[in-house]
């Protein structure tokens, strides 16, 4: 990537608008740093794992959710959306470096990047619905839009690169789709319904490769294992598409994509009942977008996604023992994102009930509260989000092809965004 990034940052070099952007974004800019940089806040307590009901063994607790310190939890996202403005801002060009301190030529954050700070401005907007959090979101959609290669007919990584022949990477158009949904669930402007579908069109007629059944790398290299990761943010886009607009070809999409994920990465008890293939074993991220398609599919009247959405998630629990992934910040929050929001709902849970499968929305809000506290425990350089959760140098990681780098915006942004979901755990089902 690091290569073709440098060719699309050589072409936004001169590009006109930054300008513009800064002035758009004006009003995000007040919107989040509504928080005052307090001293780093103490760590969060874990919250108590005892059963509420037997179990077995392995299994997460019991009984209902009872949302505990959403304020504090709204507090450090409102605190970690306001730090990124103040520490990763390039007043210059007017949006987000990629790194602190980056002073390369073409030094603007990517979609993968951003991703997590979108979703926690968004999630932020969600627990707290104030006109200025909805105005935040609107701004920082308006610039996401800008990410746009209208000639290639997908969102290219570098903001302003609209050049024919750039590289794309299908598994960007996913969670940029993704984060343009959840600017609809906090607007209701059906505008960003139609940014998430050029999204899903690129991945349907340029991603998806029917003669393999897999979908493709990016643009330039097509074949790179099973590439489930794409696969799961497809899925879960094409059916959270169909649950707000009731698109039957949004619906052929998602079903599509959940198939040709079980042909290749079927649950079994070889790999823990999760989907999980010889080239890529069970990954946060990938267990996550498929427990968020099942219950996107679920809410529009599939009670058979309903139950599927509690296996997977009950056998993910049991898979990672209850505790933080530790596979990447940013892959584990789309995980728990999910978890959250399978947890507050009550259609999917009496859905599962009535099938005969174990539901646990404590037991599922506790786990992500967990990783919250690893976060906030272990992931901290001074006040900002630097390292893996598990203490470990975000260098010290690869991320597929080439290594993590200290101070990139998307190791801070996660967490952040973790932090916005559980805020918003209340508000998730009313939400929709």
């Amino acid at each position: 990537m690091s290569t073709d990034l440098r060719r699309e940052r050589r072409r936004v070099a001169g590009r006109p608008g930054a300008a513009a952007v800064a002035g758009i974004l004006a009003l995000a800019t007040v919107a989040v740093a509504i928080a005052l940089w307090p001293r780093p806040p103490s760590p969060i307590p874990p919250p108590p794992t005892r059963a509420a009901g037997p179990t077995r063994t392995g299994d997460p607790p019991a009984g209902p959710i009872r949302p505990a310190d959403s304020e504090r939890y709204l507090t450090l996202a409102k605190q970690g959306i306001a730090d990124a403005r103040r520490k990763w801002w390039n007043p210059q060009l007017g949006w987000y470096n990629d790194r602190l301190y980056d002073h390369d030529q073409y030094p603007l954050a990517t979609i993968w990047t951003l991703f997590g700070l979108f979703e926690a401005i968004e999630g932020v907007a969600l627990a707290e619905p104030t006109p200025a959090n909805r105005d935040a979101v609107q701004s920082f959609a308006t610039v996401a839009e800008t990410y746009y290669n209208r000639s290639m007919g997908g969102y290219g990584p570098y903001q302003g690169s609209h050049t024919y022949g750039d590289e794309i990477w299908f598994d960007d158009n996913g969670w940029w789709g993704l984060a343009f949904v959840d600017a609809y669930r906090v607007t209701h402007d059906r505008r960003y319904l139609g940014d998430a579908a050029l999204a899903l069109r690129f991945l349907d007629k340029q991603g998806w490769d029917a003669a393999t059944q897999r979908m493709r790398w990016s643009t330039r290299v097509h074949e790179k294992g099973s590439n489930l990761e794409t696969l799961g943010g497809a899925a879960a886009l094409a059916a959270e598409l169909y649950e707000y607009t009731g698109k039957t070809a949004f619906r052929d999409s998602a079903r599509r994509y959940i198939r040709a994920a079980d042909r290749r990465a079927a649950p079994s008890p070889s790999n823990g009942r999760l989907y999980g293939s010889p080239d890529e074993p069970p990954l946060s991220y990938i267990e996550g977008t498929m427990i968020g398609a099942k219950l996107a599919l679920c809410h529009r009247g599939d009670s058979r996604s309903c139950a599927d959405a509690w296996r997977l998630a009950i056998h993910s629990y049991r898979h990672w023992k209850g505790r933080d992934p530790f596979y990447k910040p940013p892959a584990d929050t789309i995980l728990f994102r999910y978890v959250l929001q399978l947890a507050t709902d009550r259609r999917a849970a009496a859905a599962a009930a009535r099938a005969h499968v174990r539901v646990a929305p404590a037991g599922l809000y506790a786990w992500a509260r967990r990783a919250a506290d690893d976060a906030l425990r272990k992931g901290r350089i001074g006040i900002l989000f630097l390292k893996f959760w598990d203490g470990s140098a975000a260098a010290a990681h690869r991320d597929g092809y080439r290594s993590y780098r200290y101070g990139q915006l998307m190791t801070h942004g996660a967490p952040v965004a973790l932090f916005a979901w559980l805020a918003a755990v209340p508000r998730l089902e009313s939400a929709r």
